[in-house]
């Protein structure tokens, strides 16, 4: 079957000299000299008949063409890469590095993690939790998660999942009557709030007809691992689904109540724009956690 694409070593003298812009450090990556680079980009070129970058006194620019055709180009290697990956393994032992949430890490992606675990023996995960989602941009991360709008500045943003918020409490506690019964009883313990998401408790006790209780009651903290723990000791707390249902598994918590309440965040994987291509092993680890996130 013919694909019709331009020879292979034209496409990585241009994904490489896109990526430095530069056919000198291109050439550099590729064992080349930066005038086979230069002219294999050239031959691309006259193959394709559009420029592709533009030659400036000190460097490359990408021409508005080239700038269309370098996403798809880079994906088409790095999809190859992962496969080859996939297929053959890994020639030695490797790593990658992931940043994500402490409460994604710990209430959603710990039970998952060795599924991948036993499917990549060969490739070790190293995890740095974070609290907030303005963590700055650190090219020892391979993956990068994050919880908010899916604007950051100098990302692109692909939506892992996106979840409602239900209420969690002990299970002694708002077993019997009505909707409006049992959260009163919740109302009579601590109310743990999660930083960002304090609306969340009055939403609840209008949505059955009640008003907010005392907020002396109430205990706040940055993260749901924190408050699920908290619940389950003494109170009651609104976490994402995912979330409340692992903690229900480990801890003495029961879901009380039938209702979801609405959440605008979601949990975000992030691509810096303009990095070079996605090591094979990320790509997997990418691949893998899209697909854990589509499983219920």
């Amino acid at each position: 079957m013919a694909y019709g694409m331009p020879p292979l070593n034209w496409l990585r003298a241009f994904e490489a000299s896109a990526r430095h812009m530069s056919f000198a450090q291109a050439a550099r990556d590729l064992n080349l000299t930066s005038t086979a680079v230069s002219h294999q980009v050239r031959s691309l070129e006259q193959h394709l008949g559009h420029s592709l970058f533009e030659r400036l006194a000190r460097g490359l620019r990408l021409t508005e063409m080239g700038a269309a055709y370098l996403p798809d180009v880079r994906r088409a290697f790095e999809d190859l890469s992962a496969t080859t990956t996939k297929l053959f393994g890994q020639s030695k032992l490797t790593s990658i590095t992931v940043r994500a949430p402490v409460s994604f890490v710990t209430l959603w992606l710990a039970p998952r993690l060795p599924q991948f675990q036993a499917a990549y023996p060969g490739i070790e995960i190293l995890i740095f939790s974070t609290i907030w989602a303005d963590a700055q941009p650190d090219p020892a991360i391979d993956i990068d998660i994050r919880f908010g709008n899916g604007s950051w500045e100098g990302y692109e943003a692909e939506r892992l999942w996106h979840q409602s918020s239900v209420v969690v409490c002990r299970r002694d506690v708002a077993q019997r009557g009505s909707d409006k019964k049992r959260l009163a009883e919740i109302g009579r313990t601590r109310l743990i709030h999660v930083v960002g998401h304090e609306s969340h408790w009055l939403d609840a006790f209008r949505l059955v007809g009640l008003p907010l209780p005392n907020e002396t009651r109430a205990t706040r903290v940055d993260n749901s691992v924190a408050a699920v723990l908290m619940a389950a000791s003494s109170g009651a707390a609104i976490v994402l689904r995912p979330f409340a249902a692992r903690a229900v598994e480990m801890l003495p918590l029961h879901l009380p109540f039938g209702f979801e309440l609405p959440v605008e965040q979601s949990h975000y994987l992030l691509t810096p724009i303009g990095r070079a291509g996605t090591r094979p092993e990320a790509l997997l680890f990418r691949e893998w956690i899209i697909g854990a996130a589509k499983t219920p």
